[in-house]
């Protein structure tokens, strides 16, 4: 079993109600119309199908995106939930000298701009000033979940770059807990890219330099810091079109320039081969892997859909582990071969091959000059 179980990311009402014994009723060919309105592969006998609509129905094949993969363990020492958290045990878990406290009541709550794990992320208003607020449902949160929080935050007070979601400061009482960060106002980029037009290409190369020099930022730091998940929904864009690197729940601290990292994690679309083995070791190349992956989503501008779109968890493995597959680039034949040459750099096997992002950065630049 994978380490890691997916969160809830779409719901299907008109499967709502299906049950291995109501899909048995119905005839092969309505099973065939079933899945075909779902885009899932029709082939295979009856109970093929079933098993593919009851899998699709409690969201193991992703849609419209990869849900992300929170991990866990089979044991109990993630600790017991935490029924009812008192303000005064929340400030203290996370207000430091380090950490700005915010008061809930001076933070105004705009419109919802999506949710996802155990968060609400809303547009506000504090002090007058535009912010994004994350609120966090902590009803019921373990000591595990509070520890990922903790994490995240204090990675993110860290980090001060253009090319970065800016952090701004954490609100905590008994009921709320808000990571305030500053507003893009244009959303994450997986939606952007569906929402408006293909840009010119010196806006798209404008987006992979910004996310190559937020990346960098992160690796040249010292100790560097890799992110383990980047997709296009953790790449937000602003209102000036900057592409800012969000959500650093899962990102981990290198302790030394030479160590490897030893924990499975990410999200499997974007995630890079060397994390598919029982005890992985990998370095911050797996960035460069995952941002070869969103380079590629931008040059195709979500036309393509998301890397591994239709392919199952497992046939994902199988594919680009075991025989190489990667997101087609034949219908890119308009960008530069260079460009072309670099992301399929980016996205090799073995990390030793793939370039820093710092050399990305100087690969991506000459477009710009």
């Amino acid at each position: 079993m994978a380490p890691f179980q997916t969160l809830n990311h779409h719901k299907d009402d008109a499967l709502e109600n299906e049950s291995n014994i109501t899909l048995n009723e119905k005839s092969w060919a309505d099973l065939i119309a079933l899945c075909q309105e779902r885009k899932l592969n029709a082939e295979g006998d009856k109970t093929t199908l079933i098993k593919l609509l009851l899998d699709w129905k409690q969201n193991t094949v992703p849609v419209p995106a990869p849900s992300t993969p929170r991990l866990f363990s089979t044991d109990e020492s993630s600790g017991p939930r935490q029924n009812k958290i008192s303000s005064v045990y929340m400030a203290s878990l996370f207000i430091d000298d380090d950490t700005s406290e915010i008061k809930y009541d001076e933070l105004e709550i705009g419109a919802r701009l999506g949710s996802g794990g155990f968060k609400d992320c809303y547009a506000g208003k504090y002090k007058g000033e535009s912010v994004a607020i994350g609120e966090l449902r902590i009803t019921n949160f373990s000591d595990s979940d509070l520890k990922e929080t903790k994490h995240e935050i204090n990675v993110l007070k860290q980090l001060r770059h253009e090319n970065i979601v800016q952090f701004l400061g954490v609100s905590t009482n008994s009921k709320h807990l808000c990571i305030v960060t500053e507003l893009c106002e244009n959303g994450d980029l997986f939606d952007y890219m569906r929402k408006v037009q293909r840009p010119t290409f010196t806006q798209q190369i404008m987006f992979m330099h910004d996310i190559a020099l937020g990346i960098t930022y992160l690796h040249t730091r010292r100790p560097s810091i890799i992110h383990r998940d980047l997709k296009s929904m953790n790449i937000l864009i602003s209102s000036n079109l900057r592409a800012k690197i969000n959500d650093f729940g899962l990102a981990r601290i290198r302790p030394k320039a030479n160590a490897s990292m030893h924990t499975q994690c990410g999200t499997p679309n974007w995630q890079a081969p060397e994390f598919w083995t029982p005890n992985p070791s990998y370095t911050e190349k797996v960035d460069v892997y995952a941002a070869a992956l969103i380079f590629w989503e931008i040059m195709t501008w979500g036309e393509a859909g998301y890397p591994y779109q239709n392919f199952s968890e497992h046939q994902l493995y199988v594919a680009v582990r075991d025989h190489n597959i990667r997101p087609p680039i034949d219908n890119l034949k308009n960008y530069p071969i260079t460009l072309l040459s670099l992301v399929q750099l980016m996205w090799q096997k073995d990390p030793r091959v793939r370039p820093s992002m710092s050399q990305v950065v100087d690969a991506l630049v000459i477009y710009l000059t």
